[in-house]
């Protein structure tokens, strides 16, 4: 699990050909760390969606 750090809004394309959608994030918000790269992590939100996060932004 991560605590998201401070707000922050990404860009989520669930697919090739849908809509591109801004998700926000609040500080506090948890999510799941799924793998951790040098810069970022590959994160879940709790709908199951997938984001990279940028590592200032989240305390793993």
């Amino acid at each position: 699990m991560g605590t998201i750090k401070e707000a922050i809004t990404l860009k989520h394309q669930a697919n090739l050909g849908e809509e591109v959608e801004d998700v926000a994030f609040a500080a506090g918000d948890e999510v799941t760390v799924l793998k951790e790269w040098a810069d970022h992590y590959l994160c879940k939100n709790d709908d199951g969606r997938l984001f990279n996060i940028p590592k200032p932004y989240v305390e793993a």
